[in-house]
């Protein structure tokens, strides 16, 4: 089995973060989201990064840390959001240009998946199988692809419907039999950007979908405040420190907070919040607040922001 983790999106509404970093690479507790993706895959598996020319090199400087295991960068010819394939397209021409002919497990990789990939595995058979969450919400759902399923089998799929009839979504962790990676290629020749859209065309076809349903922990990082959710629910309430930090007079720290490589803390208050590397925040109140690298704060308060790599602000 081979598995593609789809990282080629530009994440405008990440941005500043994700201004000249991967969605996929943005900092998730401890590490890059992606390291997780990776670190739950069973050690025999291919694994085929798909990204763009824009970040090519910074996804080739993280894999060094998997070296252990098959891991390759593939790059698609997109400089830019206005011409990147879309996610099936992506799908599609990895596919063919690997001649991928074997089961394929397929991962969005802005999502964080909580549970075991060798559980859905053992539940993978001769069908397409999709990894599906209860959002238990339904004004939460229309924001998704939403599943209908009865006895294990998806009957209905709705691409974030306007009224919809379950609060099971979708979460971008799919498995396809080798059978099916033609209609893969089939279906994304005219609906490229459309990764829900090959099961209902798979169901018309008559194949049958079957659902693995898991109530771990799981975040789709689509916004700012999902991404922050997704650290503090990660961070459970610790303080966690890589080398090199540095706490200076009188600070607290609040619920999950995460300090990176050399940061200096002095005299402030850090409330459920993630400073990244080679900052330097002295005498601010930092509140659900991300910081990211190279930054030199001083006598703020800030609540809900994103700082820019490298910005320095003095108040």
């Amino acid at each position: 089995m081979k598995c593609i983790i789809l990282a080629g999106g530009f994440a405008t509404r990440l941005w500043p973060l994700t201004e000249s970093k991967a969605k996929p690479l943005l900092h998730l507790k401890d590490r890059p989201l992606i390291s997780h993706i990776v670190e739950k895959l069973p050690e025999n598996t291919e694994i085929i990064i798909s990204t763009n020319a824009v970040f090519e090199d910074e996804f080739k400087e993280w894999a060094k840390q998997f070296e252990d295991r098959n891991l390759k960068i593939f790059v698609e010819d997109s400089a830019g959001d206005d011409f990147k394939k879309g996610a099936l397209g992506a799908t599609a021409f990895v596919i063919e240009t690997e001649g991928i002919d074997e089961d394929l497990m397929l991962l969005a990789g802005d999502n964080y998946f909580g549970f075991e990939m060798e559980d859905m595995l053992s539940r993978f058979s001769d069908n397409p199988l999709l990894a599906a969450y209860d959002i238990g919400d339904l004004e939460k759902a229309k924001k998704f692809g939403v599943v209908v399923q009865r006895e294990g089998k998806a009957i209905e799929f709705q691409e974030k419907p306007e009224n919809p009839k379950s609060t099971l979504v979708s979460t971008g962790c799919f498995l396809f039999p080798a059978k099916n990676l033609k209609d893969i290629v089939h279906y994304a020749k005219e609906n490229n950007d459309d990764l829900g859209g090959v099961f209902e065309y798979l169901t018309q076809k008559g194949e049958t979908i079957d659902v693995f349903r898991f109530d771990d922990p799981w975040v789709d990082i689509g916004s700012y405040e999902a991404y922050l959710q997704a650290n503090k629910d990660l961070l459970d309430g610790r303080v966690i420190e890589q080398e090199g930090v540095t706490k200076e007079g009188n600070n607290e720290f609040i619920g999950g907070v995460y300090l990176g490589k050399n940061v200096i803390v002095r005299n402030s208050v850090i409330d459920h919040s993630v400073i990244l590397g080679n900052c330097e925040i002295d005498n601010c109140v930092i509140r659900n607040c991300v910081i990211d690298e190279n930054c030199t704060l001083k006598n703020l308060d800030l609540s809900h922001k994103m700082i820019r790599q490298g910005s320095v602000i003095e108040k």
